[in-house]
């Protein structure tokens, strides 16, 4: 796959998760793994509408770039060193997601797209941010996706479009959850 056509991906995985309100200026992160020892991330303060909204960073070298990159940066980089298979890592905030969160300790899908795809996912808090980056990474080692109670959802996948996918069946349903007797 040539470079254009991952930036391509990325812009347009990025436009679909902004209008679908999962990320947002300032809110969330999406990154792409590109080799060894680079990645691609959304910048803080940058809405996904602007061209300029990404940068491409050393996971293992803090330089300068980082202090432009998503507060989410330390995370990422932990879990790329740490998950051999994660190629594209998410931090959404699905809106009926995270108010699910609230009152459960697990998310277990009723429909038929969420139980094939989703299963049972882990419901956690972060009493210290301090350690974040570790928390998350060791949880998300025993699973793909990690909801994270009022906060919002990690998903590491082996590309950006079944992270996408994720995503997206997680919030809806999530919202067939919230819209049903169970």
């Amino acid at each position: 796959m040539i470079v254009s056509t991952i930036l391509d991906e990325y812009k347009l995985v990025s436009q679909i998760l902004h209008k679908k309100n999962m990320l947002n200026i300032g809110l969330g992160s999406i990154s792409l793994k590109l080799e060894d020892d680079k990645m691609i991330i959304n910048k803080k303060n940058k809405t996904f509408l602007e061209d300029d909204f990404f940068t491409i960073v050393h996971i293992n070298k803090k330089e300068l770039s980082w202090n432009e990159a998503s507060e989410d940066i330390k995370i990422h980089a932990k879990i790329y060193k740490t998950i051999s298979y994660a190629k594209t890592i998410l931090n959404v905030f699905p809106v009926n997601t995270i108010s699910y969160s609230l009152n459960h300790t697990f998310f277990q899908p009723i429909d038929s797209q969420g139980k094939k795809i989703l299963k049972k996912v882990k419901i956690i808090d972060i009493q210290n941010e301090d350690n974040i980056d570790f928390v998350v990474t060791k949880n998300l080692k025993e699973r793909s996706i990690l909801i994270i109670r009022g906060y919002g959802v990690f998903i590491v996948a082996r590309d950006i479009k079944n992270a996408l996918k994720k995503a997206i069946v997680l919030e809806n349903s999530t919202t067939i959850l919230l819209n049903t007797k169970h």
